[in-house]
């Protein structure tokens, strides 16, 4: 007999902020892009110096970097708590893996909501 895979609820609710994170995250990001427009349009006109690149940069190159290591640790988080999961039968836990792979970050609040909030276990 296995032991069941258990979350508190608490961890739950976590987990579920941080499988939220990167969709705000990347709006965020986007908004910056966008909100940078103007910037580079001036650009083009005369040449920015290093330190205004960098100013400009910076913050977007933090915040991508932020993003891909928390998609990371939850592709790797989500993954972990398929293989435990053992209720799942192996033609479910594959068509995880591929939303996990090919949805990207719009499969971890579809799973963290499926498998990890309402815990058929």
């Amino acid at each position: 007999m296995y032991k069941p895979f258990f979350m508190s609820r608490s961890s739950k609710l976590f987990i579920g902020i941080l499988s939220f994170l990167p969709i705000i995250l990347l709006l965020v990001f986007l908004f910056m892009i966008f909100s940078s427009i103007p910037t580079f349009m001036i650009w083009d006109k005369n040449d920015p110096t290093p330190q205004e690149m960098f100013s400009a940069f910076a913050p977007l190159f933090i915040l991508g970097f932020g993003m891909s290591v928390l998609s990371i640790g939850l592709l790797i988080f989500f993954i972990m708590h398929l293989i435990r999961h053992k209720a799942m039968d192996s033609t479910e836990r594959i068509i995880w893996i591929l939303v996990f792979l090919f949805a990207g970050i719009v499969g971890y609040p579809i799973y963290w909501y499926m498998r990890v909030w309402k815990n058929e276990i």
